[in-house]
């Protein structure tokens, strides 16, 4: 007699996050959350003891942001293998959220110019049985020295203004970076490798290959891995 795997939910509107998890596994739903009308609600001291060690403060942690996107969706969708992500640029201990305006943008972009980040994606898998996993991954992103004439006419695109740190590395975003230590789906929005072995704890099999995965998608993007040094998925 076989065994119905669990359903699969992401607890993220994010159309890139949607886009490489089917790279992963094409069968999952979708249940966008609010998790920032939860932030009123603190957190229990179970889930503060078990956030993954990251240079941020607690109210910017990507992975306590996940677990509420996780706990809303877990209300909706029970009997569920969930997974919340939430993604953030830290420039010298500052983090630099969406921005509001193109002003507000290109700031953020002069303020990244020429220098390395650090991108920050927290991960939250529940189980059907409760079960939590917590994990946070962290890519070093260095922008090459950008003009101000380069800088205003990428924000007059619009790419910039839904995006964290103000730039989308997958989009024309990617022409802005020079290099890329880490994992590269990690600035994009979802370290593939770490969410494949998430994943799997949690139960959800014949997962491809996270190293296949990434190569499918950036082959779909037309892109070609950075060489110096060779990105990882």
């Amino acid at each position: 007699m076989s065994t119905q795997p669990p359903p699969l939910v992401l607890a993220s509107a994010s159309p890139r996050r949607r886009e490489l998890l089917r790279y992963l596994t094409p069968s999952f739903r979708i249940v966008v959350t609010n998790a920032e009308e939860q932030w009123q609600d603190a957190a229990p001291a179970s889930v503060i003891r078990s956030l993954p060690q990251a240079n941020v403060p607690l109210t910017d942690h990507p992975s306590l942001t996940a677990w509420y996107k996780v706990r809303i969706a877990c209300t909706e969708t029970p009997d569920s293998v969930i997974i919340g992500a939430d993604t953030i640029v830290v420039l010298d201990g500052l983090v630099l959220n969406k921005p509001t305006t193109p002003d507000d943008a290109c700031s953020m972009l002069q303020r990244l110019s020429g220098q390395t980040h650090t991108v920050y994606t927290g991960i939250v898998v529940v189980s059907v049985q409760q079960q939590t996993w917590f994990d946070v991954v962290a890519s070093e992103v260095t922008i090459a020295p950008l003009s101000r004439t380069v800088i205003e006419d990428y924000v007059n695109t619009g790419e910039p203004l839904d995006k964290a740190g103000a730039y989308g590395i997958q989009g024309l975003g990617g022409q802005l970076v020079q290099s890329v230590t880490g994992s590269y789906t990690n600035v994009v929005g979802l370290p593939l490798t770490t969410v494949h072995q998430l994943l799997a704890f949690a139960g959800i099999p014949n997962l491809v290959d996270p190293s296949d995965a990434y190569q499918h998608w950036l082959s779909a993007q037309g892109k070609e891995p950075l060489p110096c040094p060779p990105t990882l998925p």
